[in-house]
């Protein structure tokens, strides 16, 4: 393939979609009809050159879908299906009688018309509860959202009011940061919520429930925890539980009705809720399954988080509408991942940049067979073309890169079935899914730049969000007028069509997978009194293949900027802030830069593209793990 810089092409960086049909009714219902196999509705639709690419057998409900990689518990599609019904059932008609708002709660002015039912938030690690609740949500004709177990109060404070879910199901851990959460809030919004005492807060026991492991799971009584009545939240799986048919949605209901709120962070601070509908997630399925390689069979490591885009559409989701088995995992450990995907014998994997490291250089893979894998997807992260290498030299494994964002659903993916093939997209992110549309723009002009020549990437499909939750602000700073979504990412496009990911408009670090925005550490770091100015930026870690937050600060008390005692002092005070107010992911790794100024336009907007040209103390707060034996 000729060189970007060379090539003589001169036309627009648009990529027109091809017709692809998209999802209808409740994405439960849509995902549940097996809609990849020979002769459905969906198949039919789909153009004729695509159709070669379906399933040939019926899933049998018998057939294990998810299964708990500590203890093995499994859930089969049957029982899957059955159980969310029942959680569905319970959740509208009996243990909290919610009801999914009506139609006519549509308004196009406030969150572009998105029709948001009484929310039902999962704090949980992935599990098999994590998986019968979701889908029963999505079954329920509720909204659901999902956040990240490690957020602190703090962080979850935000989200509760933002959406104000009606119900909440959490861990014992996890339900002392909602009481601390709660203290939080508003007293007329803390009334509304009434969690303390309302019933509608539910605990998972990841570690001992025997949920998947025996026929009929065992119900723990109701119980007081820290002055709130708390259930068990298999009351939501009563043994003998009122018959529920999902809703049906006609016409264009399906486009407007939120089916799940992820959260992501921005530019502004504050996560963003980014509502997906049930339309937008059923058809990105139709996306994922003719972009990627994957068919019928397929077993599958789930590590990616479920809350996560990455984890809830390539492996949540696809478990159901694939067939595929799926082996969850709550946490990383390099040995028992391998464990597992030797064990499970499994054909793909998903992750991010720093589990392709460990395949690329650690000797612990010796140690374990990977003969079943056939390919991996790493996501979430730009991931280094050397170690895409190192791996395929080393396993004979292909590592595909995928680009997207919680607010799309998903957008390009590399498809290759060789290595010949997969090295003329090294570097790329691949060419954009059916019925994706992709148009690289001038950022200074605004309109489409030539193939080669870099711009701001926008996307414009039905698997996008159709708004941020309650933020219209942003929402409209994130659309144009003819429905392109705005990625803040820069890139171009090869001859081909292959996307490359080149810079950040947007500024966002990507710690593993997670978005970080630089604005909200440094709100957090101005916040202290010994600070009188920060700017936050990103350092690349290389042998950990991820980007850590590195923060550049002017102390009040000058005598900090000598170094000494003194600077690792400050320095280790502000880690342990950083700490009380911030999930894991944005503690601030890449360590402190005592400066005595911050870099600012005439306008006071912090420069961060001269931040790294600071030149200061440099103070690390994080012993580096040796990782040789990894």
């Amino acid at each position: 393939m000729a060189s970007l810089e060379n090539t003589a092409v001169r036309f627009p960086s648009v990529v027109k979609p091809s017709p692809l049909p998209h999802s209808s009714n409740t994405a439960f219902e849509f995902l549940f009809s097996q809609p990849f196999r020979r002769g459905t509705e969906t198949w039919k639709a789909t153009p004729k050159d695509l159709q070669k690419h379906a399933m040939s057998e019926p899933i049998p409900p018998e057939k294990t879908i998810f299964r708990d990689g500590k203890t093995g518990a499994t859930l089969s599609y049957g029982r899957l299906y059955r159980d969310a019904l029942t959680v569905a059932s319970s959740l509208t008609d009996g243990v909290l009688s919610l009801r999914p708002a009506p139609l006519s709660a549509s308004d196009p002015k406030v969150n572009r018309g998105a029709i948001i039912s009484p929310v039902v938030l999962l704090h949980l690690p992935n599990c098999l509860p994590f998986v019968t609740l979701a889908y029963g949500v999505l079954a329920s004709g509720l909204t659901l959202t999902a956040a990240n177990p490690v957020l602190t109060p703090q962080e979850i404070a935000h989200i509760l009011t933002l959406s104000q879910p009606a119900a909440i199901v959490t861990t014992a851990s996890g339900l002392s940061s909602f009481q601390q959460a709660f203290t939080l809030l508003t007293p007329e919004l803390q009334a509304q919520l009434g969690y303390p005492t309302k019933g509608n807060v539910f605990l998972v026991n990841p570690d001992a429930d025997d949920y998947g492991a025996s026929a009929l799971s065992l119900v723990q009584p109701v119980t007081n925890l820290g002055g709130w009545t708390v259930s068990d939240w298999k009351v939501l799986l009563p043994p003998n539980p009122k018959p529920f048919t999902p809703p049906k949605y006609t016409g264009s209901e399906d486009a407007l009705r939120a089916a799940m709120i992820f959260w992501s962070s921005g530019t502004s601070g504050k996560s963003k809720g980014v509502i997906l509908t049930h339309r937008a997630i059923g058809s990105a399925l139709i996306a994922v399954w003719h972009a990627s390689t994957l068919g019928e069979n397929e077993r599958l490591v789930g590590l990616p988080p479920f809350y996560h885009i990455f984890g809830w559409a390539n492996v949540l989701m696809v478990g159901v509408a694939f067939g595929a088995t799926v082996t969850t995992v709550s946490k990383f450990d390099p040995v028992t991942y391998l464990k597992i995907a030797q064990e499970s014998r499994a054909t793909h994997l998903h992750f991010s940049p720093p589990i392709a490291v460990l395949l690329a250089k650690s000797p612990l893979v010796d140690g374990f067979n990977l003969s079943s894998v056939r390919g991996c997807t790493s996501g979430g992260a730009p991931l280094a073309t050397s170690v895409i290498e190192q791996v395929y030299k080393r396993l004979g494994i292909l590592i595909k890169i995928g680009y997207g964002l919680s607010e799309t659903g998903g957008a390009t993916q590399q498809q290759s079935m060789t290595w010949e093939h997969l090295k003329s997209q090294l570097g790329s992110c691949g060419p954009a899914y059916p019925a994706t549309e992709l148009m690289i723009r001038s950022v200074e002009t605004g309109k489409p730049v030539n193939v080669g020549e870099e711009g701001e990437v926008l996307i414009r499909s039905v698997c996008c969000t159709i708004s941020y939750l309650n933020n219209p602000e942003a929402t409209a700073d994130s659309f144009t007028e003819d429905g392109w979504f705005c990625t803040g990412d820069i890139g171009k496009l090869d001859p081909e069509g292959n996307l490359y990911i080149t810079d950040r408009l947007k500024e966002l670090i990507k710690v593993k997978g997670f978005q970080v925005s630089p604005a909200e550490l440094e709100d957090s770091l101005c916040a202290s009194p010994l600070v009188q100015d920060a700017g936050v930026t990103s350092v690349y870690h290389q042998d950990h293949a991820t980007e850590y937050p590195r923060a550049y600060v002017v102390p009040f008390d000058k005598e900090v900027l000598k170094g000494g005692k003194k600077a690792d002092e400050f320095a280790h005070a502000l880690r342990r802030h950083i700490e009380g107010k911030h999930a894991p992911y944005k503690w601030i790794r890449g360590g402190f830069v005592l400066v005595d100024a911050v870099p600012k336009s005439p306008a006071g907007k912090i420069l961060r593209r001269l931040l790294k040209d600071c030149k200061g103390h440099n103070v690390s707060v994080y012993e580096e793990k040796p990782r040789a034996k990894l």
